[in-house]
């Protein structure tokens, strides 16, 4: 994890210095730039995931006629579906693979951000006069009130656009409500600049459902080629 750590805070750098070669030196806008590069190197995955759903979404009446007719039996009525699933060769949990790709990323970005903004055991290579960003005194503290909200929403609207079907059960109504609150809840005490990554990728995840949805044929004709 330490070789990741300073991957990552040497990324930073390497994209403020960027910034500072362009005459706006800010680590908010290398952030930004980093979680562009990051999604940019997840999109074969996230492709995939997108894939995934747009199969699922078409499985969706066959699978509510399954659970329909085995309303009373929920163990022969899953068995029934991950045989639907193998039949049509359908991953239901494929969605996933780009979160469980992130995870390493978002926990190695907490401890890399911790330090890479302290006043006293930061990098010497890092100028603390650059990191503020916006409304934000410094990246590397946390924002209680802004940026928690914008999380929570960020969450909330890439939760919304990635549903499946529109007619969703009451346990996701539910934890699209709870999951975006306990993520905003707990962003309160992430550093500003983890926040700031996580709603550029929230947006990013947005914008990427939605020029999916412009472009349908690109996912059909994959599909398709199955």
């Amino acid at each position: 994890m330490s070789i990741l750590i300073e991957f990552l805070q040497q990324s930073i750098q390497f994209l403020y210095n960027i910034t500072r070669t362009l005459g706006i030196p800010n680590y908010g806008l290398a952030i930004i730039l980093f979680t562009v590069l990051v999604k940019v190197v997840l999109f074969p995955l996230t492709y995939k995931q997108l894939k995934s759903m747009k199969r699922m979404q078409e499985l969706q009446p066959k699978i509510q006629e399954l659970q329909k007719k085995y309303k009373n039996n929920p163990q022969k009525a899953q068995q029934a579906m991950m045989e639907l699933y193998q039949k049509e060769g359908v991953n239901p949990l494929g969605g996933c693979l780009p979160l469980l790709v992130q995870m390493p990323i978002l926990f190695a970005l907490f401890s890399a951000l911790r330090t890479f903004f302290d006043p006293v055991h930061h990098p010497s290579y890092v100028e603390l006069a650059h990191a503020k960003f916006l409304w934000i005194g410094n990246l590397g503290q946390p924002d209680p009130y802004i940026l928690p909200v914008l999380v929570a929403l960020g969450t909330y609207f890439q939760q919304k656009v990635s549903m499946v079907s529109s007619n969703q059960d009451q346990t996701q109504r539910m934890m699209l409500i709870i999951m975006p609150l306990v993520i905003g809840w707990m962003s309160r005490s992430f550093s500003a600049g983890l926040s700031l990554y996580w709603v550029t990728f929230s947006i990013m995840g947005i914008l990427e459902q939605w020029l999916t949805r412009r472009q349908p044929q690109l996912v059909k004709e994959e599909i398709s080629a199955k």
